[in-house]
């Protein structure tokens, strides 16, 4: 029963991802009156797709590279010499940059070594959490591919076509080969405004309006559906003392106004969306109270104060304009 039941749910994501599939071919030729051929549509439209994807990617990577160095770093034997400051320093501007590894105390124990330093266990720690690292960039780069080849764009584009929200263009012959040039129609243009909309209103229902009841109800929720990172950024976060952690909400790096710094503190706080704040305020303190470390609610308020604070700045300088 079990196995039926997940592929009834599979079959229901699939079916979305097409869907969503479709609506990323219409955005791509809405963005380019001229046309496209299947090719170029199936690259462009997945990249529509999977643009967040694959910055996660990207962003797995980087973390990566830099446990890597840092391990290579930890196993030599070459302490005191102008190539190990080099490389110290080196990791050291890395960290710099990624506050949740530069306030860990296994990272920074590594770092800091000497030779009668003991740092296995550190090491260990440094695996694992490069293991998780690579199983979560699996996760995602599988997850990322709705048309494996190009022959498999050809069922949406007829589909599309059918419907009258694309259209052929004209036909080339390139190499030998006959290229088929598609474009959107007014009726597709139409259909895509009303497709946005209505994700986005989908969007809000879910996040907002549910989130406390269906996302939050458990603990055990599936989280990475939404955010494969976040058990790992959890623990991560978790492994940094209190103090420490202070450290992260005014630490500002090359991530601060991207994923990096929010998506840590964030998840790993377990702080609420400052907008869904913003919208209900009377729940702050039902947030607050579920908090029962006293360090971590503190942490917590200062953080919430500081985004709270960014919104405000941003909606008076909105305001400004009007004058």
């Amino acid at each position: 029963m079990s196995k039926t039941k997940n592929d009834v749910a599979r079959k229901f994501e699939e079916k979305l991802a097409r869907r969503l599939g479709e609506i990323a071919i219409l955005l791509h030729l809405a963005r380019h009156p001229e046309g496209d051929h299947a090719y170029e549509i199936r690259s462009k439209a997945s990249e529509i797709l999977f643009m967040q994807k694959r910055k996660g990617i990207d962003f797995v990577n980087d973390l990566l590279e830099i446990i890597d160095e840092l391990y290579t770093f930890a196993t030599e034997e070459n302490i005191g010499t102008q190539e190990y400051d080099e490389r110290k320093k080196k990791l050291e501007e890395s960290l710099e940059e990624c506050p949740i590894f530069k306030f860990n105390p296994h990272f920074d124990r590594i770092l800091t070594k000497d030779s009668t330093t003991d740092i296995e266990d550190d090491l260990k720690y440094l695996q694992n959490i490069a293991k998780s690292l690579e199983e979560t960039r699996e996760e995602v780069d599988s997850s990322s591919t709705i048309w494996s080849n190009v022959s498999g764009i050809y069922p949406a584009i007829d589909s599309l076509e059918k419907n009258g929200l694309i259209q052929l263009l004209k036909e080339d012959i390139e190499g030998g080969r006959l290229k088929k040039i598609y474009g959107i129609t007014e009726l597709g243009s139409k259909a895509l405004n009303r497709s946005i909309l209505s994700l986005i209103d989908i969007t809000s229902f879910i996040f907002h309006i549910e989130m406390h009841s269906v996302i939050g109800k458990d603990d055990k929720t599936k989280f990475e559906i939404i955010n494969p990172f976040r058990d790992l950024f959890r623990k991560l976060a978790h492994d940094i003392p209190p103090e420490n952690r202070k450290k992260l909400i005014i630490k500002r790096g090359k991530h601060h106004k991207g994923p990096f710094s929010r998506m840590i503190v964030q998840h790993g706080l377990s702080i609420p969306n400052p907008r869904f704040l913003i919208q209900k305020p009377k729940m702050i303190p039902h947030f607050l109270n579920q908090i029962e470390n006293e360090d971590e609610r503190n942490i917590t308020v200062e953080f919430l104060k500081k985004q709270l604070k960014e919104h405000r700045d941003m909606i008076n300088k909105a305001l400004e304009e009007l004058k």
